[in-house]
C-alpha cells in the first residue's frame, strides 16, 4: 500500500510536465512520460461478470484487471484505443480514468529487447493496426479470430513481431471457479443469453495474460496525471 507522499506523482521538469511512475518490478520509482503504445489496464466495476473475469484470469500478486487498451497520442493529447461497448473506439484518457474509483491506474510497457523477433519499429505498426480496427464490432463471445474484437484481443491482434506473429500468446480459457471448479453462474447466464456454449478450454487472451508477459514492465500512476499532455515517445 502506498502512502500519501508516494502518491504525489507529477512535477514540472525542463519545461515538460512529466509523470512519476512506480515500477512494480523491483519496487523502483521511474520518472518518465507516458508513451505511445503503452498498454493501460483497468478494473471495471460491472458486477458479477467482471468479478468472474478477475477470478478466472489471475494476475501477478496484488494486481487484478478486467479491461485494457492502448495509449495513443493525438495532437499531443493522450487517448486510449480500446474495444468496449459496441465497437473499438478512441477514448480520452480522462474519460477512461473516470470509469472506476481507484486512485491509480496501471500501465504496461513493452521491452522490445526481450520480445523474440521483436524490434522497436514494431510499435509504430502496432499503433497503425490498432487504429485500423476503429469501428470494429465488440466481440461479445470473447473468441479470437472472428470479425469482432474484445479488449485484450485488440491488443493481441495489434502487437506483432517482425514476422507478423502476435507477441502475446493465446492460452486455454477457463470460466470455472478456482475453488469449486464449477462454471461461474455469471458466465453460464451470459452465454445462455448469447445462445452459445461456454467456450471452456478454447484458446483466448485476457488483460492479466498480457500484464503477466515476461517482456512487460508494469507501472502505476496517479489518475490526476491525465492533466498532462506529455508528448508521445518515438522509439
Amino acid at each position: 500500500m502506498l502512502n500519501n507522499n508516494e502518491l504525489k506523482v507529477f512535477c514540472k521538469l525542463g519545461g515538460s510536465l512529466l509523470l512519476f511512475l512506480l515500477t512494480i518490478t523491483g519496487g523502483l520509482y521511474a520518472q518518465t512520460s507516458l508513451h505511445d503504445g503503452d498498454i493501460i489496464f483497468q478494473k471495471l466495476p460491472c458486477g458479477g461478470l467482471c468479478d468472474a473475469i478477475i477470478a478466472t484470469t489471475p494476475c501477478k500478486p496484488g494486481l487484478a484487471f478486467n479491461h485494457c487498451g492502448i495509449i495513443y497520442f493525438d495532437k499531443g493529447a493522450p487517448f486510449v484505443l480500446e474495444a468496449i461497448g459496441k465497437a473499438v473506439q478512441q477514448t480520452s484518457l480522462a474519460d477512461f480514468e473516470k470509469r472506476d474509483t481507484e486512485r491509480v491506474i496501471y500501465v504496461g510497457r513493452i521491452d522490445w529487447g526481450h520480445v523474440p523477433w521483436g524490434d522497436p519499429s514494431c510499435m509504430a505498426k502496432a499503433l497503425i493496426q490498432a487504429r485500423h480496427y476503429l469501428g470494429t464490432p465488440y466481440d461479445d463471445a470473447f473468441l479470437p479470430g472472428d470479425s469482432a474484437l474484445y479488449c485484450s484481443e485488440l491488443v493481441w491482434e495489434s502487437f506483432r513481431d517482425r514476422t507478423s506473429k502476435p507477441i502475446f500468446s493465446l492460452q486455454p480459457m477457463t470460466f470455472r471457479s478456482p475453488e469449486s471448479h464449477q462454471t461461474f453462474p455469471a458466465w453460464l447466464a451470459y452465454y445462455n443469453e448469447l445462445h452459445r456454449p461456454v467456450p471452456e478450454g478454447v484458446p483466448g487472451i485476457n488483460p492479466c495474460a498480457i500484464a503477466n508477459a515476461p517482456f512487460i514492465t508494469m507501472m502505476m500512476l496517479l489518475k490526476d496525471a491525465q492533466k498532462s499532455t506529455a508528448p508521445p515517445k518515438k522509439d
